[in-house]
């Protein structure tokens, strides 16, 4: 036997007072575990609702600048139809942020949409003034990305791990 024998009763070993500490502590760290997933989830709520309007923003960006393309197009149809090309870069250049200026296989084309108050879509075109040339096409995408109109990033001097 481990214990005295006091009445009938055996003393030693774990008391009450062990167990009701042990289950304070338990309900303690489910508690903060707890409040620490409920926190976790608002985060990832708000960086969700973000991500979609941002996602929004971008796709009525997209929207506003293949619309300009369409007209770009439709000005460059015309133009090569009634043989007056030169007519383009006034037509062109009539549509709101459009700027237009002259190469030599037609007109390099460029403007930009905002996307928010820091990220631009930056769009470009070649209208070629001689569609025969160029397997028929009347223009060439040549940029549509995203840009940063914010500040330019700093550039951090990191040790390479070369002497």
């Amino acid at each position: 036997m481990r214990g005295k024998k006091s009445g009938g009763v055996l003393s030693g070993g774990l008391g009450t007072g062990y167990v009701s500490i042990i289950m304070i502590f338990v309900v303690i760290v489910l508690t903060v575990l707890a409040a620490l997933s409920y926190s976790a989830v608002g985060t990832n709520t708000r960086q969700n609702e973000r991500a979609h309007e941002n996602m929004r923003a971008y796709y009525a960006a997209d929207a506003e600048a293949n619309r300009k393309l369409m007209k770009l197009d439709e000005t460059a149809l015309m133009a090569v139809t009634d043989g007056f090309f030169a007519q383009f870069e006034v037509e062109a250049s009539a549509i709101d942020g459009v700027t237009v200026g002259k190469t030599p296989e037609g007109y390099a084309v460029s403007w930009s949409e905002t996307v928010s108050d820091r990220i631009m879509l930056s769009c470009g075109i070649t209208v070629f003034e001689r569609p025969s040339q160029h397997d028929g096409r009347r223009y060439e995408i040549t940029k549509w990305e995203t840009v940063s109109g914010g500040e330019a990033d700093t550039h951090i001097n990191v040790w390479d791990g070369t002497f």
